[in-house]
Order: structure tokens, then C-alpha cells, then sequence
């Protein structure tokens, strides 16, 4: 003869059974957040490391041209974007980089920085 099993113990079963499958799916996804949270990691310190040598770039050609050229702290991304928008010298090489200017243009502009402005009639 068969054992009868009581609906409450079949309930409990069905419950931690239910609670078991949450868990494991709770931890599967929290793995793979982590791993994605460690990729992206990676890519933004490889982002930030790009940045910086591009700014490096920036920087190289205001000494070549010994244009004075102070970026905000590395931090300061606001700073920094609004240097981007406002200071002629990373404007002319934008432009530049972007190919909207030769070379040979590119160099007339940053002559015009360095160069004094001319007198005005008095």
C-alpha cells in the first residue's frame, strides 16, 4: 500500500523547490552582471587611457607651437568639454583632426594665435 504524502508537506516541497530555482537564477545573473561590470571596467579604463593621449596630441602640438594651453584637472569632465567648445586652440585642431581644415590652413590659424595682435588707430 502507497504512503499518503499531507498536502502541507507537498506545499512546503513546492515552496523551497520554488525558492531553490530563484536562487540559482539570482546567482547566474548576478555572475554575469559582474562580469559585465569587469568588462566594462576594462573599456573605460582603456577609454580614459585613449583620452589621455589624445589630449597628450592636444598638448604636443601647443608646445611645438609654444601656444600656452592648460587643460582642467583630468577629472574635471565638464571642465574639459568646455574647454573643447571655447578655447580657440582645440577648436582650429578639431577642425583639423576632423579634416575640415588642410594642414597648410591649420597652420595659418595657429600662426594667427601666436602672433600679437596688430596695433589699432588711435
Amino acid at each position: 500500500m502507497s504512503k499518503i504524502i499531507p498536502y502541507q508537506t507537498l506545499v512546503r516541497q513546492q515552496h523551497l523547490s520554488y525558492l531553490k530555482h530563484q536562487s540559482k537564477e539570482y546567482r547566474q545573473r548576478e555572475d554575469y552582471l559582474l562580469r559585465l561590470r569587469r568588462l566594462l571596467f576594462q573599456v573605460e579604463a582603456q577609454l580614459r587611457q585613449a583620452e589621455m593621449q589624445q589630449l597628450e596630441a592636444f598638448q604636443q602640438i601647443a608646445d611645438h607651437f609654444q601656444i600656452p594651453q592648460r587643460f582642467p584637472d583630468l577629472g574635471d569632465r565638464l571642465g574639459l568639454q568646455e574647454s573643447f567648445r571655447t578655447d580657440p586652440l582645440l577648436l582650429i585642431l578639431q577642425e583639423f583632426f576632423a579634416g575640415r581644415l588642410s594642414a597648410e590652413e591649420c597652420l595659418q590659424r595657429l600662426s594667427a594665435l601666436t602672433s600679437p595682435p596688430a596695433p589699432g588707430p588711435e
